[in-house]
């Protein structure tokens, strides 16, 4: 097994000092980079941190080029006010550097910093499409050195709990009347969506213990009738699917219409059981993408995890239906996404979910099902997040990690995405490193991981 390194937000910390870093990357079983958004002086610190914040603001690592954006009909950022020459040089050193060595390279977020697009949403906007789009190439043509870009999201919400990250992935607020002209162009009635949508919203607060005892253990067919028997929700949630892959499907074509050379596109959906509610159908993207990146974020809390989203699933379907136990909530959720954490009968059981069979089964069962969307596994490299504060979850030890990485590879993985650099911690390294390169050790080396909580 590989990995690629991510790095993000603290960039400097690395492009000081990529030589010594590369060369300890590489040891460990590094081949491959991942760097973005691209900003300087962006490093966002936990409390406690000891890096020192700057006192700049973020600042683009590139000058815009304005003939892209002419080109695509839409406005440029604006230039950097801060343009640090070293920085920039020193930036592309490091990029050359790593593709040198053989390594993949990739910018996360290479539409970061784009300028202002349509007033519409996302999937249903042309001109922010295209101001999408003008960015993405802009950045990768200033930098041809690297293979393409990562793009982690737009996507559906994932979450009922209507104060989740102040509404940031909540899915009743998915279809404001700007996707309208989407829905016709793929030819589903926006009234009759909106409509199934409150009909969902309504049926999940009038949920019986008898009534999932009929239907939650019944599979489609159970389940349909479950949530109502209702065709314009079985609409809406392909039109989810629709949207999103037509959104990526444009980008693509857009890149590939543009660009003065051939760039990879990769996308980081959710964990296979959660994905198609967010609007990922991982065998079509496969048809137009070279990489997936599922997020393999299977810690408590914190935000894009899995064991933390089956808890606030639960939370918010007993708070919704005092009549129903934990264990009811708990097979709703089976019901909806085919997911089952073994040993996990109530929300205190999630405190411990992370137990041998959870990665046995849960993770094995993720990775084959992402492995099972493409030709070759290589196009299969999950974000893996673990250490004390992943996304800002609850602590995953290095054993839970390698736990993680031997039930994943057991099906065939072949490589991850660590995320990220400035995260990572001792005990992560030398997992990583005795799996996928030769074992650190700290005693013998001048490599050190940062082990500091940048997000």
């Amino acid at each position: 097994m590989k990995l690629w390194m991510d790095v993000m937000r603290d960039i400097e910390h690395v492009m000081d000092d990529y030589e010594r870093l590369f060369d300890a990357w590489a040891s460990g079983g590094v081949d491959g980079l991942v760097i973005g958004p691209m900003v300087f002086d962006a490093a966002k610190l936990l409390p406690g941190t000891v890096i020192a914040p700057t006192d700049r603001s973020p600042s683009p690592t590139f000058d815009p080029n304005p003939e892209v954006y002419r080109r695509l009909g839409v406005e440029p950022p604006a230039f950097p006010a801060h343009p640090s020459p070293e920085k920039r040089a020193r930036l592309e050193q490091m990029f050359t550097s790593a593709k040198q060595r053989g390594w993949s390279v990739w910018i996360f977020q290479a539409s970061s910093g784009a300028g202002p697009g349509g007033s519409g949403h996302i999937f249903a906007d042309a001109k922010s499409r295209a101001a999408t789009c003008a960015r993405m190439i802009d950045t990768l043509e200033h930098y041809p050195m690297v293979d393409g870009a990562i793009m982690d999201g737009p996507e559906w919400g994932y979450e009922i709990a209507p104060h989740h990250m102040n509404h940031r992935s909540f899915i009743f607020h998915d279809l404001p009347e700007s996707v309208a002209p989407k829905c016709a162009e793929l030819g589903y009635d926006y009234a009759a969506l909106v409509a199934a949508k409150d009909r969902l919203f309504e049926c999940l607060h009038a949920l019986r213990a008898p009534q999932l005892t009929l239907h939650a253990s019944g599979g489609l067919l159970g389940a349909f009738q479950l949530f109502g028997g209702d065709p314009d929700l079985s609409a809406w949630l392909a039109f989810r699917v629709e949207a999103l892959t037509d959104f990526f499907r444009e980008v693509r074509g857009c890149l590939a219409a543009e660009m003065s050379r051939p760039v990879k596109l990769g996308v980081g959906p959710r964990s296979a059981a959660f994905s198609p509610l967010c609007g990922y159908d991982f065998a079509q993207l496969t048809e137009f993408m070279e990489v997936l990146l599922p997020k393999h974020y299977f810690f408590h809390r914190g935000f894009d995890r899995m064991v933390g989203t089956v808890y606030r699933y639960v939370e918010t379907l007993t708070e919704w239906n005092p009549g129903l136990s934990d264990a009811d909530a708990l097979a709703v959720v089976k019901s909806l996404f085919g997911l089952e954490l073994p040993g996990v009968q109530s929300r205190s059981d999630c405190e411990e979910a992370l137990s041998p069979a959870f990665f046995e089964q849960v993770v094995v069962q993720e990775t084959r099902r992402a492995l099972a969307a493409v030709d070759d596994p290589d196009r299969v490299v999950p974000w893996l997040d673990t250490g004390r504060a992943p996304h800002d979850g609850d602590p995953m030890s290095a054993g839970d990690l390698k736990r993680l990485l031997r039930a994943a590879e057991s099906v065939g993985l072949q490589r991850f995405l660590y995320h990220h650099h400035g995260n990572l911690t001792a005990g992560e390294w030398t997992v990583i490193s005795e799996m996928c390169g030769e074992t650190w050790r700290p005693l013998a080396s001048d490599y050190h991981p940062p082990d500091q909580p940048v997000l």
